[in-house]
């Protein structure tokens, strides 16, 4: 549902104390207000709209069916505002407490994107309070903004994106990367407690914690495993010994009779004097056999959901205390959903674990027991998964901070190393690999300018053999001496978001070649089949842009300056043959022509748009969270043509020029 586009609202708390924010540019007319935002006393909506409020992104506005994730009222990155506070005090007052703060009445973090006016143009009310104005400029970075003043007016916005999709791809790339780091779980084997210790579980981070959780109760996951084993729960038959009169017993059970007899109820005669040499019993034990679903299986998921609720209160408090609204309204969804599962009443026939059946074999092969045995586990390794970036980064995946960006650049290095995987024959250990393994715990290094790699070996024809490496973030410095080799760069240092060094190892003669990629979250279809565009083309392209500032910052970003770098790459980092971008777009081919093309191969006969080999050559490939598969699969079809033309021994030779 498109959102209200609004120009101009007032937050008001009373009479003097009141936050009004009017976009800078558009028109305002009056309009309707939000039912659903009790302090929004005024609101104009916009008559002006620009291409991102076309599009869907309205300068301001408040969502009604914003994800749980984000606030509902909504401002927009790379915009400009006016701003008028409204607080219960006199001017003088006002002045005097603005001394050396520089985004009073806000707190000093929001310096760098909001400017008070000079204190000579706050105005006096007849009520004797003070509207201090001001232009607040968001920058490019999506996330929550706090505009609470120390007067008692909690205010949150959402800086959101002018991407289209941010609202939806943001959460993707959220739980895409915690299923990739729970993935990296099942691919190392790692010692792991089955204890049922609440202490087993406590996270080292609340951002760990979050990442683990979003993963396993994403609605594909645990919960619907626990619906998989409420709908064919175990159960079984438990035999319990009883007695009665004989004359009660219609069939009684011999063994039972024979090992249960009590001798104190044999009389004298009787109808089975026979059997009992002259007596019989006054009472017959017998088996009685009923069902019961109290069995150690459904102990371990009922105990597994009990210790995930407390996880997730534990979570609700520490979030609560730190003031991440946002993700405690994702957390307490959580905590419903466990509740639900948890109010069924089946579970008051299962009674408390005591023991963890590790030999069962319903855990380890029943659709439902198995996913939820698989969770546990997963979730105990997470919480001693450590990621010094991620962990950095802790504020972003709680919630208040949105580095969207960052958080796509992590995810394609997860992408790429699952191309690598499907292409390669085996995963090699390698030194400074991204992924440390200890006795005990298991270490992911992804930080921008360390040495995080990733080796594989391709394949083998005759004495060739192909090995394949993805370096994150490596950086390609000048060498301080003579090399025989072709190695780093010949100029400045350089750092691709991605490398993939591919070595020919024949007759004992190694041979490299590079191929680099960047990681552009912001980037737009529209901007991405201009990357590439002729002079004239792009100067058409400006024009038609010339509407804002930030339209002309985007054009000039990345219509130039990202295709200068790709060439940069090439050319630059000695031995590379090809530098490309990923960008979050919705293409699914690689074009060797037209208008539209995305890949230009450094040979003649590409200018037909029908080259012999698709390398070396610069590009763009899109790679966007929610529609990864089959793009990734054109990447790995690109990836698995340069890797056969190189291990057949045609080796790309230009740096053998004569000097």
């Amino acid at each position: 549902m498109m959102p209200v586009a609004l120009h101009r609202v007032r937050y008001a708390w009373d009479a003097d104390r009141q936050i009004e924010i009017e976009w800078a540019k558009g028109k305002g007319v009056p309009g309707a207000l939000v039912a659903s935002e009790p302090l929004l006393t005024f609101v104009e909506h916009e008559a002006d709209p620009d291409a991102a409020t076309s599009n869907g992104v309205p300068a301001i506005c408040v969502r009604d069916d914003a994800p749980v994730l984000f606030e509902r009222f909504q401002l927009r990155e790379n915009t400009e505002y006016y701003i008028d506070i409204t607080l219960p005090i006199s001017k003088t007052e006002a002045e005097n407490l603005a001394v050396g703060r520089r985004a009073w009445p806000f707190a000093d973090r929001l310096a760098t994107v909001f400017r008070p006016d000079p204190a000579r143009r706050w105005r006096e009310t007849a009520t004797g309070s003070v509207i201090v104005s001001g232009v607040l400029r968001l920058k490019n970075h999506a996330g929550i903004i706090d505009l609470q003043t120390g007067f008692s007016t909690p205010l949150l916005a959402e800086v959101v994106c002018r991407k289209i999709n941010y609202l939806d791809e943001f959460q993707t790339l959220l739980t895409e990367v915690a299923n990739e780091l729970a993935e990296l779980l099942l691919q190392y084997d790692s010692p792991v407690s089955l204890e049922f210790e609440r202490s087993d579980v406590d996270a080292e981070n609340d951002a760990g914690l979050l990442f683990q959780l979003r993963h396993m109760m994403n609605p594909q996951n645990l919960p619907a495993a626990v619906e998989e084993v409420l709908s064919a729960f175990h159960s079984r038959l438990v035999e319990q010994s009883q007695t009665d009169a004989i004359g009660a017993i219609v069939e009684p059970e011999v063994d039972s009779v024979i090992e249960n007899l009590d001798f104190s109820t044999l009389e004298r005669g009787g109808p089975l004097a026979r059997l009992f040499r002259g007596h019989t019993p006054r009472e017959l034990s017998f088996a009685e056999h009923t069902e019961t679903v109290d069995t150690p299986e459904n102990r371990y998921v009922k105990a597994f959901l009990e210790q995930c609720g407390f996880l997730v209160e534990r979570l609700i408090s520490k979030l609560e205390e730190r003031r991440k609204p946002a993700a405690v309204r994702e957390a307490q969804g959580w905590s419903e959903q466990i509740n639900e599962l948890l109010g069924q009443r089946v579970w008051s026939g299962v009674g408390h674990l005591r023991l963890f059946p590790s030999n069962s074999q319903i855990l380890q092969k029943r659709r439902g027991y198995r996913e939820v045995l698989q969770f546990d586990l997963g979730l105990r390794l997470g919480l001693q998964l450590s990621w010094e970036r991620g962990n950095s980064l802790a504020d972003g995946f709680l919630g208040d901070v949105r580095p969207v960006h960052e958080i796509y650049e992590y995810w394609c290095f997860f992408v790429l190393r699952r191309v690598l995987r499907g292409l390669c024959q085996a995963e090699l250990a390698a030194n400074a690999s991204f992924l440390m393994v200890s006795a005990d715990s298991l270490q992911v290094r992804l930080e921008k300018g360390h040495r995080s790699r990733v080796s594989f070996h391709y394949n083998a024809v005759g004495d060739r053999s192909l090995d394949v490496c993805l370096f994150y973030n490596r950086r390609f410095k000048r060498p301080n001496k003579a090399l025989a080799t072709w190695d780093g760069s010949y100029s400045a240092f350089f750092d691709p978001d991605y490398s993939l060094l591919l070595t020919l190892n024949e007759g004992g003669v190694k041979r490299r070649h590079w191929l680099h990629f960047d990681a552009k979250y912001r980037m737009e279809m529209a901007e991405a089949e201009a990357l590439f565009a002729t002079k004239d083309t792009l100067e058409t392209s400006e024009e038609a842009n010339d509407d804002t500032e930030y339209d002309r910052e985007i054009a000039r970003l990345h219509k130039r300056d990202d295709l200068f770098k790709m060439h940069t790459y090439r050319d630059g980092i000695l031995s590379s043959r090809g530098a490309y971008v990923l960008f979050p777009g919705n293409g699914e081919e690689t074009r060797m022509g037209g208008p539209k093309q995305n890949l230009f191969v450094r040979h003649p006969s590409a200018f037909s748009g029908a080259p012999e080999h698709k390398f070396p050559s610069v590009g763009v490939f899109d790679l966007c969270p929610g529609r990864d598969d089959r793009q990734a699969s054109i990447i790995s079809d690109f990836l698995q043509g340069i890797f056969d033309t190189i291990l057949a021994g045609d080796s790309y030779k230009e740096e053998e020029g004569l000097f």
